[in-house]
């Protein structure tokens, strides 16, 4: 049995406090390791940044990047990213090379007020539950609070051992859009044509403040649900705070603005891998546009890195714009993805875990249609795999009356859909997670990989002699990662320095600069790929420096700076 909680259990702060713990004193002792607080929350509560160095914290590289719970109850995200840790662990722990190559960093929870919450009182928040906005500037709204007691249940989840925690509440109505299905009355699905009711109108449980006696707001009106934080980036952000929830300014919570913050710092980030829930895809910029708006370049990367992702997990790999807008051809603004890959460059992804839609027969595309208009047959098929799957969870708790001070006679029960689809029954966490490990190999194998060869040349004249350097790069990306990082920061250059000479004077640049290297990535250009197009994009380039040596034993020493790789220094003869 593993020492680790994650494997098999949703895990409250206190619980992935600990295996995070657990985790970090497991690296071997040569790599380092930090465990940083990158921010703390308004209640209190540390953001945690895993950093690992496996050649040293001095030595820059290529970093991979992993976060996850940024929507509070997208809850097995932390679990897919300290399984990944544990994995990159294991492998470190096993000296295999390639993984020493590269430098990571994992953010198993960004929301940790909002995930807290929800594992107090069954309180659901898009992302924190807190509101900035006055109660005039929020007119009639739900204040969500626990009006009846409720039942303990035989759950291995404690949350369901809280008898205060939130529930809904349903009253008769024939105009109502929600009914009780005819063949499992406990499963409460949307009206269609051709049912005989009764009919519900289902709000949240609580009260309605500044209620005028008459007007019932939407149960999307909520006192505490002001900000989306995968909507309060900077890249297209947009204040639209009733639709969209991006808040009054980007980066206007503490968390958005840790990662951020954290990341801004770390220059060699080439992927990044944003965990949520639920649906069983990858979603990839662009957001705003087609594909075939995009640069050629970086459209021919993401197209390569969704056919490995699909063929490794089946979870299908998506353009944003155009198979997951809600609204068609309405992009979702100040998502974090697309400020990564527009900002920095990196080749970012969402993955959205939890295949449900899949398991229930959903197959259409564009993607997001998978999310509509389920039947009776796709309900029913859920209601089944929930009694036989997941202990009833959803739907396995009762209604009982409540005379409501502004409803009147209405019906409370809970419906903790958190646990079966917006994430897997708990029995099928492992499963899920170690669906998302066998990426791991291949997003260490995108990595730039520069490799430097040094000799020393003779030449036609008496001692002048030349050191010849051959940059190569072995990797799949150049290293400049992305045209996105290059219209976002420049374009840059190789800088390659003599550093230190003995034994020889140096008659050559003391710096040098070349051309950035590209990697063996397929560039998609609509013609076959065959050999008599020969290499058109440079991997490698050499050069000479002129040195005047005495003897053959010149020693010098090099510095070559890849501006978004790291410095590799390399030296010739003794020094």
């Amino acid at each position: 049995m593993s020492e680790y909680l994650f494997h098999e259990k949703y895990l409250n702060y206190k619980d992935m406090m600990s295996d995070i713990e657990l985790l970090c004193n497991h690296f071997p002792k040569k790599c380092d390791v930090e465990k940083l607080e990158i921010a703390k929350t308004i209640e209190g509560r540390a953001i945690i940044a895993i950093r690992v160095y496996p050649k040293g914290k001095q030595v820059e590289q290529p970093t991979l990047w992993f976060d996850a719970n940024m929507h509070s109850i997208e809850l097995i995200g932390t679990n897919a990213v300290l399984a990944q840790a544990e994995f990159l662990q294991a492998k470190l722990n096993e000296n295999e090379k390639k993984y020493f190559d590269i430098n990571y960093v994992f953010v198993p929870r960004i929301c940790p007020d909002g995930a807290e919450l929800y594992f107090t009182n069954s309180k659901v928040s898009r992302s924190n539950a807190r509101d900035s906005r006055s109660l005039k500037e929020l007119g009639s709204v739900w204040q969500r609070e626990c009006l009846l007691e409720k039942e303990n249940r035989k759950i291995n989840i404690d949350l369901f051992q809280n008898k205060n925690r939130i529930g809904y509440m349903r009253k008769k109505s024939e105009a109502g859009v929600w009914t009780c299905d005819e063949m499992y009355p406990e499963l409460i699905r949307y009206r269609e044509l051709g049912d005989t009711g009764p009919f519900y109108d289902i709000y949240p449980e609580g009260k309605i403040i500044n209620f005028d006696g008459s007007y019932i707001p939407s149960s999307f009106n909520l006192v505490d649900n002001e900000i989306d934080l995968n909507r309060n980036f900077p890249h297209d952000w947009e204040a639209n705070i009733n639709e969209n929830k991006g808040g009054k300014m980007p980066l206007s919570e503490n968390e958005s603005r840790a990662i951020a913050d954290f990341s801004a710092k770390i220059p060699n980030i080439y992927f990044w891998m944003n965990y949520h829930t639920f649906g069983g895809v990858y979603i990839r910029p662009s957001g705003k546009v087609p594909d075939a708006e995009m640069n050629m370049f970086d459209r021919s990367i993401f197209h390569n890195i969704d056919t490995k992702l699909e063929e490794l997990t089946k979870y299908p790999a998506v353009s944003g714009h155009q198979e997951f807008t809600y609204i068609p051809g309405k992009p979702l603004r100040g998502a974090l993805t697309e400020y990564i890959y527009h900002a920095y460059g990196a080749y970012a992804y969402v993955c959205e875990l939890w295949d449900l839609p899949a398991r229930l027969g959903r197959q259409e595309r564009p993607f997001i249609k998978r999310y509509e208009n389920w039947s009776k047959k796709e309900w029913r098929q859920f209601y089944e795999f929930d009694r036989s799957e997941n202990n009833s969870m959803v739907f396995g708790h009762p209604w009982k009356g409540y005379n409501h001070s502004q409803l009147g006679e209405v019906e409370i029960s809970e419906f903790p859909v958190q646990f079966g689809i917006n994430n897997p029954p708990q029995k099928l966490i492992s499963e899920v997670i170690q669906n998302q490990v066998k990426l791991f190999p291949l997003l260490v194998d995108l990595a730039p990989k520069p490799k430097i060869e040094i000799k020393l040349i003779d030449s036609n004249e008496k001692n002048l002699k030349y050191a010849e350097l051959t940059l190569s790069n072995v990797g799949y990306l150049p290293t400049f990662i992305s045209e996105a990082k290059k219209h976002a920061q420049g374009t840059k250059k190789i800088n390659v320095e003599v550093v230190e000479v003995k034994k020889g004077k140096l008659i050559g640049e003391r710096i040098y600069h070349l051309d950035e290297l590209y990697g063996f990535a397929r560039i998609h250009d609509g013609w076959l790929d065959s050999a008599n197009k020969g290499t058109i994009t440079p991997t490698t380039r050499t050069i000479r420096i002129p040195f005047l040596v005495d003897k053959n034993d010149l020693g010098a020493i090099f510095k070559i700076s890849f501006a978004s790789v790291g410095e590799y220094i390399v030296t010739l003869g003794e020094v």
